[in-house]
């Protein structure tokens, strides 16, 4: 194909060497205009974050969270999945999964961030202790009525660890097994069950005496709620926001 047009004295662009100039010069304007986007997003938080983060962690915290962070951040958008699978971040192409797990941490080429070390207690209504009566030894609850968190298994237990490392097991039979401690949490303060549930979920109903902690010296397995992303290489400015602003949230609500 013929674009230019040459004698010897001058030379003439073809009708084909014109558009291929129109099509050239409208490239270069995209790639500087992409070159411009790229280099916006590196130095202010801006653009589309994409994450996923527990059902029952996004009600009770991460949810007000992010709308606070959002009112902060107006140039960023967050693309949010609430679910309780293990996600694949990289494969799914997600920028920060929230997860919660206790320690220790199995390998991964996941960076992590910790946002809060999650204690857990078992408590019951008012009514309920009342009823049953106070225990003073783990093993007097496995006459109790137990709320329990599905987990696949068909064993209901409540793993105890107490003064000077003592270790205690305690088998019961569940009154209610569901996917979601909201709904755990609503059922024992109506009494129906004793439940083991995070500290930092159930503090306006301690203060509000509509539950209390049951053998308080005795405690599950402590968790961790972290976030995971790919890399710290290259990581954007919007999820670094992100991830920060969440670590200073937790903080702000465990001096609380």
């Amino acid at each position: 194909v013929r674009l230019i047009q040459r004698t010897t004295r001058q030379f003439n662009v073809t009708e084909v060497g014109q558009t291929f100039y129109e099509h050239c010069k409208a490239m270069l304007v995209e790639a500087q205009a992409a070159q411009d986007a790229i280099a916006a997003l590196q130095v202010e938080p801006r653009g589309i974050v994409k994450l996923t983060c527990p059902v029952t962690l996004l009600h009770v915290h991460i949810g007000p969270m992010l709308a606070k962070f959002m009112a902060r951040y107006p140039d960023v958008s967050l693309q949010l999945e609430a679910t309780n699978r293990r996600v694949d971040v990289v494969g799914e192409g997600v920028d920060v999964a929230i997860r919660v797990r206790p320690r220790p941490f199995e390998d991964s080429d996941l960076v992590m961030r910790v946002l809060a070390d999650r204690g857990h207690r078992l408590f019951a209504s008012p009514d309920l202790i009342v009823r049953m009566g106070s225990p003073s030894a783990p093993a007097e609850l496995s006459h109790w009525p137990g709320l329990s968190l599905a987990s696949g298994k068909h064993i209901h237990r409540w793993e105890l660890y107490g003064p000077q490392g003592a270790r205690a097991e305690v088998h019961f039979t569940p009154r209610m097994i569901t996917t979601d401690m909201l709904a755990l949490r609503e059922a024992a303060m109506a009494g129906v069950g004793l439940v083991q549930l995070p500290i930092l979920m159930v503090k306006e109903q301690l203060a509000a005496g509509e539950l209390v902690a049951v053998l308080e010296e005795w405690e599950p397995r402590r968790e961790v709620i972290h976030a995971v992303f790919p890399s710290r290489r290259g990581l954007l400015p919007s999820v670094r926001a992100l991830v920060d602003f969440l670590t200073e949230e937790y903080a702000r609500m465990v001096e609380e």
